[in-house]
């Protein structure tokens, strides 16, 4: 995948920034144990602004909450809105996000130090390695433990250093269960997948709003019913004018199909007038709306992690990142690299998929 020239300015500066920190890191022997009975709180720090990093701490939270269900956990993230995703899961207490620009905002600054320092845990997990924010939140916050992926510039302090050499899932989205071994706890047998775990009143809500989009525009709720997203980050988007061949492409193989494209501020018009619109800032009722559907089709975006976690049955339409590291997890889904594909192709794939 192909970076912005400030995105890559902005990395080479951090990636400099730590390695002169890392000078001046006292080295000592890390520990590879904690007792699981002795950790009552948590907090797992991950100051990312995408929404998939943050659907990808699911299945941390979910297993620390199956072996150390009296462990309340807090996240810090980047991102407010996605702290909507992960603040109703059973076992988080409380989402602190961190406000972009914050050396801009001093006031906030201060803020939002105070907020993190408020708190004293028994553990900070660090999920971001080397990043300099996830390591300056970290020098932060207040943990009689400290734990972190490594990485050779690492200069915050850690107690437990976990070598991301020893990966047991490939997907990305796994990566977050390493975390496990300092507890003991074996990896499980079947393998996990993201899961928000979705309220009944959040599925009922979202079951509601199809209902009634499709009453509005006169259409049989028996129909196939699939949700598109078709905004991505850089060269991962898919062009519109793909999109439009392969909705009439889909639509010439079965016309009861009925398309509901997923506006957002980044995609603020329907494709055409062939398809319906739905939108909700509600991430957990969108993700709640994108089960209800029959199937769920977008590019490697936040929104399709999102699916997902919420139990849709997902498509992923591939052509930069890895399949394997990044696609869609789930039995029931499927990933498909479209690069060297037609839109028609991928119409009849998803016909079959359906």
């Amino acid at each position: 995948m192909k970076y912005p020239l400030h995105v890559i300015v902005r990395k080479k500066i951090s990636s400099l920034l730590n390695g002169f920190l890392a000078l001046f890191l006292k080295k000592s022997p890390h520990a590879t144990t904690l007792d699981k009975d002795a950790i009552k709180s948590i907090v797992i720090i991950r100051p990312n602004y995408r929404i998939g990093n943050l659907i990808f701490l699911t299945p941390l939270i979910n297993e620390l909450g199956t072996h150390l269900p009296h462990a309340k956990i807090d996240v810090i993230i980047g991102m407010k809105l996605a702290g909507k995703i992960l603040e109703p899961m059973p076992n988080v207490d409380k989402v602190i996000d961190i406000p972009r620009k914050l050396l801009l905002q001093p006031l906030d600054m201060f803020r939002y130090i105070k907020q993190a320092r408020a708190k004293k845990y028994d553990l900070a997990i660090n999920m971001s390695g080397g990043s300099t924010s996830a390591q300056i939140v970290t020098a932060l916050v207040k943990a009689k433990y400290k734990a972190s992926f490594y990485d050779k510039k690492l200069w915050t302090h850690f107690t437990h250093v976990q070598e991301r050499g020893l990966k047991h899932y490939k997907h990305m989205g796994l990566e977050s269960l390493e975390f496990l071994r300092f507890f003991g706890i074996d990896f499980p047998k079947e393998q996990p997948t993201l899961d928000i775990k979705l309220t009944q009143a959040e599925k009922e809500e979202a079951k509601h709003d199809l209902t009634q989009l499709l009453k509005k525009n006169h259409i049989s709720a028996e129909k196939k019913i699939i949700a598109i997203f078709r905004n991505a980050r850089f060269d991962k988007k898919i062009p519109d004018a793909w999109w439009s061949e392969w909705l009439d492409a889909l639509q010439k193989e079965d016309e009861n199909t009925i398309i509901i494209d997923i506006l957002s501020p980044d995609i603020p018009t329907k494709l055409n007038e062939k398809v319906l619109e739905y939108s909700n800032k509600n991430l957990r009722v969108l993700g709640a709306f994108f089960q209800a559907c029959d199937l769920y089709v977008s590019a490697d975006t936040g929104p399709m992690h999102l699916a997902v976690a919420s139990g849709a049955k997902v498509l992923a339409l591939f052509n930069k990142t890895n399949m394997e590291v990044y696609g869609a997890l789930g039995e029931k889904n499927r990933t498909i690299d479209v690069e060297n594909l037609s839109p028609q192709a991928v119409a009849k794939i998803t016909r079959e998929f359906v």
